[in-house]
């Protein structure tokens, strides 16, 4: 399950980023999974809550956002959602065309409370 891989170098990434801000209580990190970045989120959700214990607080959630496949056309530009799997321009019917979006896992914000540093910060 590389879903388990991801979940420990994203931890690793939050506390990195938390401890070079100074510290704080890690209440949320918000990450967007595409529908063609190969992570299942249940099994992303199931990974994140056994182990982010072992970085942060339990009370550390997790949200996940989970986007669809988008593409534009290379021959007449325009943007479209991939449905089934078709890859192809609706307007033109073209073939040649390039995912801008849904094929990523990206970590998009972090909420910190730093009233109490405790975490991130390295002893």
């Amino acid at each position: 399950m590389h879903e388990r891989s991801l979940v420990h170098r994203l931890l690793q990434q939050v506390q990195q980023i938390v401890a070079d801000d100074g510290g704080g209580q890690v209440t949320e990190i918000r990450v967007q999974l595409g529908d063609l970045s190969g992570v299942e989120p249940l099994l992303f959700q199931v990974a994140f809550e056994e182990m982010v214990s072992v970085m942060f607080s339990s009370a550390c959630q997790l949200s996940l956002d989970v986007v669809p496949v988008t593409a534009v056309c290379d021959h007449c530009r325009q943007q479209f959602e991939i449905v089934d799997f078709q890859f192809r321009c609706p307007d033109c019917q073209t073939g040649a065309v390039q995912v801008v979006q849904g094929d990523q896992v990206k970590l998009i914000s972090i909420n910190v409370n730093s009233d109490n540093p405790v975490e991130g910060v390295a002893s």
